[in-house]
């Protein structure tokens, strides 16, 4: 799956840049700047927010990137059970507010902030 992206992990107010404890788990704050999207969802692996594995994420903000026609909005993708798609990766799919339908190729998806929960 071709995806022009970049993962950049925030500093924590010590500076630090990594994952750190969270009782069991590790935690991540970091932004996506997803340059392309592809029809299949765009997929960023566990590994580039420094976690072999994703216990859960959530969306704590977005650019609202204008495409010159309609606003983006990311979602995270789930299977009808409600499971992520993978436990090594998460997959963001993006849709334009007006008409609600899924972004496939060459659009520009923005940058996306997240919250990553997960093992090392």
């Amino acid at each position: 799956m071709a995806l022009i992206k970049s993962v950049t992990i925030i500093a924590d107010h010590r500076g630090v840049a990594r994952p750190r404890a969270v009782g069991d788990e590790y935690v991540v704050d970091a932004y996506c700047d997803i340059t392309q999207v592809v029809a299949l969802g765009s997929v960023i692996p566990a590994s580039d927010f420094g976690l072999s594995t994703i216990t859960a994420i959530c969306i704590t903000g977005d650019d609202n990137v204008n495409n010159s026609t309609n606003y983006i909005i990311p979602t995270i993708e789930c299977s009808a059970t409600g499971a992520y798609e993978s436990s090594t990766s998460v997959a963001f799919k993006h849709t334009t507010v007006a008409s609600g339908t899924t972004i496939s190729n060459d659009a520009n998806g923005g940058t996306v902030r997240v919250r990553v929960w997960g093992l090392i």
